[in-house]
């Protein structure tokens, strides 16, 4: 049978009992009687010392320890935040160009930064734009290290659902074009959008590879998005070309963050920050530059002979509505309208406003018999991999074609899809070993000839 240990107080009843039992049964005389009493009465004192020190220990409130200051707005303690952001920093690695780029500052010379990506780096997520992290990290940026803050230079290239392609068939006409130079510094920021890609990195890779061999220093960031994110994909051609790189997601990891999607604490749905989320970002940027500013210069890293990738971009192109090509023969067809109703920036203009439309009954081509307009869009050029941009309209007044690649079909795109809003769609039509000549014909998939259709853009590796 178990047997439970008395308690101290048991103790002291029991002894008092015990002596009680002793008095009356041995029959000792009175002044004994009365010395044991006192005994008792000590005994019994102490016990109700302890059943009272006992009570006054339960009552005692317990001393609450004071609050960890906390002033990031993100529910931890400023030093778990510090920790975070520390943990962001994924590699310094060859920080040549970088060092430059602060001689740069701290001399006053012009300065120009830019970051291209998504929706993240276009400042989604906040009241204003202008609270996402490229502005916010412009500001850190230029506050602690520019000597003349007039000859820093932004230039914000992000435009949202966009994936690396789309960042390279925009990157010399919305970054280069738009500064009037190539940029110092350049952010890339597609892991939350690369998903599924077309050019399988090797867009990413061009587009690091062009920006080096024009001495621009490129910083990899990799954002943080609930449904994951395609750094291990990426990380790979950052590391071969030697980029210094942040994870926003590492710097989260454990942080103790509230990271629900619609939590309003570091994000607003899925993957927008909120704009202390957006802080966070430019933080983890911020310092990886501080700590390559603590770091001894590097030598120049060489531009690798060969590629990360196998069948890489050498060669790439971009095809605008206006552009002049001449290893390049458009005849638009039907689609010679021009759209508006396209893909804005945040910031400020339109994506593609030199695009081709086709509006049933307003094309210059020539009409079937019910009117409607039906001649193809074609198009003749050297390459090994085509790249196409096109509309998802917001109704359903437009439709889908169907791509032929000298004569044979590709397939079909959809120019609306349910939740469109007139975002660009990118897609690779050709992707071949070596370059060859091709013919592509664009026209209405079957049934489709009553709908509308929009081709934005094309971009072509040789």
């Amino acid at each position: 049978m178990k047997t439970t240990k008395p308690s101290k107080i048991t103790k002291y009843i029991i002894a008092a009992a015990s002596i009680l039992s002793i008095l009356t049964f041995t029959g000792c005389d009175e002044k004994e009687k009365n010395k044991m009493e006192n005994v008792i009465q000590t005994e019994s004192s102490i016990g109700a010392k302890y059943l009272n020190s006992q009570k006054n220990k339960a009552e005692k409130p317990q001393e609450e320890k004071p609050a960890e200051p906390s002033t990031n707005g993100l529910g931890i303690s400023d030093e778990k935040y510090e920790e975070s952001i520390k943990r962001s920093l994924v590699s310094k690695n060859n920080n040549y160009l970088v060092k430059k780029v602060l001689e740069k500052m701290r001399a006053g010379d012009e300065v120009i930064l830019s970051a291209l990506g998504g929706s993240v780096t276009e400042g989604a997520g906040p009241a204003s734009f202008k609270q996402g992290y490229a502005y916010q990290f412009k500001d850190l940026f230029v506050e602690k290290y520019a000597a003349n803050k007039d000859n820093v230079k932004f230039i914000p290239a992000g435009i949202g659902g966009t994936p690396s392609p789309m960042g390279l068939i925009r990157y010399q006409r919305d970054v280069v074009n738009k500064a009037g130079r190539d940029p110092d510094l350049l952010i890339i920021e597609f892991a939350v959008n690369d998903w599924l890609e077309c050019s399988k990195t090797r867009a990413m890779e061009y587009l690091v590879r062009n920006a080096l061999e024009h001495n621009t220093a490129v910083i990899m960031l990799y954002g943080a998005a609930t449904y994951g994110t395609q750094q291990e994909q990426i990380k790979p051609v950052a590391d071969f070309y030697k980029l210094p790189q942040v994870s926003v997601r590492d710097g989260l990891k454990n942080s103790g963050v509230n990271q629900q999607k619609d939590s309003k604490v570091y994000y607003t749905d899925m993957v927008h920050p909120t704009a202390r989320g957006h802080e966070f970002m430019a933080r983890c940027i911020l310092n990886l530059i501080d700590e390559i500013d603590a770091s001894e210069i590097d030598e120049k890293a060489a531009i690798p002979a060969g590629y990360k990738n196998e069948n890489a971009f050498t060669k790439f192109a971009t095809i605008y509505g206006d552009t002049n090509d001449k290893n390049v023969s458009i005849n638009a067809g039907a689609f010679d309208q021009k759209d508006d109703a396209i893909q804005a920036y945040m910031h400020g203009g339109k994506s593609f406003p030199q695009n081709w439309s086709r509006t049933p009954s307003t094309g210059s081509g020539t009409p079937n018999n019910s009117g409607t307009d039906n001649a193809p869009f074609t198009m003749t050029l050297t390459c090994k991999s085509l790249i196409m941009v096109y509309k998802n309209a917001n109704n359903n007044s437009f439709g889908k074609v169907e791509v032929f690649v000298d004569g044979e079909s590709k397939g079909t795109y959809a120019g609306h899809e349910e939740g469109g809003w007139n975002n660009c769609m990118v897609v690779m039509i050709i992707d071949e070993p070596s370059s060859s000549k091709h013919t592509v014909e664009i026209k209405p998939a079957a049934g489709q000839e009553d709908k509308s259709f929009t081709i934005l853009a094309f971009g072509y590796a040789e």
